[in-house]
C-alpha cells in the first residue's frame, strides 16, 4: 500500500495516516461520512435560481386572445323559478301550474336557449318539494341550477 493510513503505515508519519486514522477508516473499509454541506448549499442555490427566473418566464409568453362576439345580454339567457310557502310556482313572476311547470322550462330551454336557472324558494317549504322542483327542472334541459338566497342583513321582516 502507498502512503496509506491503514495498520501497516500508522506507525509512519505520512499526511495520509492521519486523515485514514480517525473515525470511518477500518482497515480496507470505505470512509462511510457523506459530507451534505456542499449537496444542500448546491439546491439552495439552484431553488433560489427557479425562484428569480420562474416569474420571467410567465410574463414572457405573449398571447394575442381573440375576440368573441357578442353574446345576448346575461341578465336575459337565465330563467326564475320560484316557490312560495303554500307551493305555488312561478317562472319569471309568472303563476305557473306545477304539472306544466316542466313544459314551461323546457320551451325556454329550447326556443331561448337558456341554460341557467335560479330557484327562489320559501325557507318553510320542505326539502323533498325543493328538490323534485330541481329535479324536474334537469329533466326540462336546464344545465346549471342556483339557489337564491338572502344574507341576514338583506332579510325583509
Amino acid at each position: 500500500m502507498m502512503g496509506g493510513g491503514g495498520p501497516a503505515n500508522s506507525g509512519r508519519g505520512s499526511a495520509l495516516g492521519g486523515y485514514f486514522s480517525g473515525r470511518g477508516y477500518h482497515g480496507g473499509q470505505a470512509l462511510s461520512d457523506i459530507n451534505v454541506t456542499p449537496f444542500v448549499d448546491v439546491v439552495l442555490v439552484l431553488l433560489i435560481i427557479f425562484m428569480i427566473t420562474a416569474p420571467m418566464l410567465l410574463r414572457a409568453m405573449d398571447v394575442n386572445v381573440p375576440t368573441a362576439g357578442l353574446r345576448q345580454d346575461q341578465a336575459t339567457e337565465r330563467l326564475i323559478v320560484t316557490i312560495d310557502s303554500q307551493g305555488r310556482t312561478f317562472v319569471d313572476d309568472k303563476a305557473v301550474n306545477v304539472a306544466l311547470l316542466e313544459q314551461r322550462i323546457h320551451d325556454a330551454v329550447e326556443l331561448q336557449g337558456i341554460r341557467v336557472a335560479y330557484l327562489r324558494a320559501d325557507e318553510d317549504l320542505r326539502y323533498k318539494q325543493i328538490i323534485s322542483i330541481m329535479d324536474l327542472m334537469k329533466r326540462a334541459g336546464i344545465d346549471t341550477i342556483g339557489l337564491v338566497y338572502v344574507y341576514p342583513e338583506e332579510k325583509r321582516e
